[in-house]
């Protein structure tokens, strides 16, 4: 009974670290890319700036994974997480400079490598059969820490400068960190998972195409509408609340249509189909951000960038596991997050390169082309059948 009541309390608690360690990793996003172009930097810097987050992730996501798997403990990781996501706010405050934003946004990738953790605690802390359920609902947390993040944002940085959003992050690193270490964490046994595990877990063909769209997901996103669409507000002669408000116009239509993906899409269309459509509105909303001729015009159209951010990033990561036994999914699960890390660290690199040399307005025209691309892939490579989950290969350990 007494293990039941700490692993309640602990779960309230966690679902409020979550929320204050997410709201710290996404305060200041929005103010990176014009704070470089004010010290001199060029889009391609931007670029590099905005794929250190996934290049981190890529490199570490699966070592930690294993580490987490052997040890048997996911709190430790989440304390380190929250430590980390303190010290990305406080580097960008320290090296108030190019070098400075780069080596902390890569930290916040560093830190961000914990969200597996978080859901695997969280998950642990109700019965097993409820496990996915719980792990909906910890993202709630997640974009609704940002979301509320966003609202404080828009508050203080007039009041305090814009500066004030580093601190922020900071100060809700700080306060995830020291919940966190009042996490109870019931005793797991070790799975003793290694890297022989994930390379066999990784032949999985529809894993595969999943990780290769996922990967495309990404390139598109950090791109253009959590990328390089705040330079598009920017030139539209946004100010600080106007860049803030731009995340605000994209997430409260991810929160929303997470929602209805979860709750009928998914019973009544297809997951590939889902995925066509997803790239397909990212299509029009490439199209349709160097043509805003007005901020207003430019915040609806981030609607549609939530939209497709949902009927991609959001059916992928469920798809990812569909032929996977139970006791490999968290395996497949972190392959899948490391490889689409890839898209994170080379799409805003590239869209950086694209604008240097040819302007926004047609870096956005060739994202365009590659969502339609991305359609297209996602029509070929996601008509895999199901496999029967007992034909799957049993794990090497």
């Amino acid at each position: 009974m007494e293990h039941t009541d700490r692993a309640g309390q602990s779960a309230r608690l966690l679902f409020l670290v979550t929320a204050l360690f997410w709201s710290a990793q996404y305060s200041y996003t929005q103010f990176i890319n014009p704070e470089l172009e004010r010290m001199g930097m060029n889009a391609a810097y931007m670029g590099l700036v905005s794929g250190a987050y996934g290049f981190t992730q890529m490199v570490l996501r699966i070592p930690i994974g294993i580490l987490a798997d052997r040890t048997g403990r996911q709190k430790p990781f989440v304390v380190i997480g929250c430590l980390l996501t303190a010290m990305a706010g406080l580097g960008f405050l320290m090296f108030y400079n190019p070098g400075g934003f780069l080596v902390s946004r890569g930290l916040a990738g560093v830190a961000s490598t914990s969200w597996v953790s978080f859901t695997v605690l969280y998950s642990g802390y109700f019965a097993h059969s409820e496990g996915p359920r719980r792990i909906s609902h910890l993202n709630i947390a997640n974009m609704g820490g940002r979301l509320g993040g966003y609202f404080v944002i828009i508050l203080i940085v007039p009041l305090l400068s814009l500066v004030s959003s580093f601190w922020f992050s900071a100060l809700c690193g700080a306060a995830a960190l020291a919940l966190s270490l009042k996490l109870f964490e019931r005793p797991h046994e070790k799975q003793g998972i290694t890297l022989k595990v994930f390379l066999q877990v990784s032949r999985d063909r529809y894993l595969l195409a999943c990780a290769m769209m996922g990967i495309l997901t990404q390139v598109v996103a950090f791109s253009t509408y959590t990328g390089f669409a705040v330079n598009a507000a920017k030139n539209l002669g946004a100010k600080d609340a106007g860049l803030t408000l731009l995340n605000i116009s994209l997430l409260i239509p991810t929160l929303l249509m997470n929602l209805l993906v979860t709750t009928r899409l998914m019973k009544k269309v297809s997951g590939r189909q889902l995925v066509i459509y997803g790239f397909l509105l990212a299509a029009l909303y490439c199209l349709l951000v160097p043509l805003a001729a007005s901020l207003g015009q430019l915040y609806l159209i981030q609607i549609l960038g939530g939209c497709a951010s949902s009927l991609t990033f959001a059916v992928l990561i469920g798809q990812a596991v569909r032929d996977i036994p139970q006791k490999l999914r968290a395996v497949a699960m972190g392959f899948y997050q490391a490889v689409y890390s890839l898209g994170m660290t080379l799409g805003p690199i590239f869209m950086g390169l694209m604008i240097d040399q040819a302007g926004i307005r047609t870096a956005f025209f060739v994202m365009a082309g590659v969502s339609l691309l991305s359609a297209a892939l996602a029509f070929r490579l996601l008509g895999i059948p199901p496999r029967a989950i007992e034909q799957a290969p049993p794990a090497v350990v």
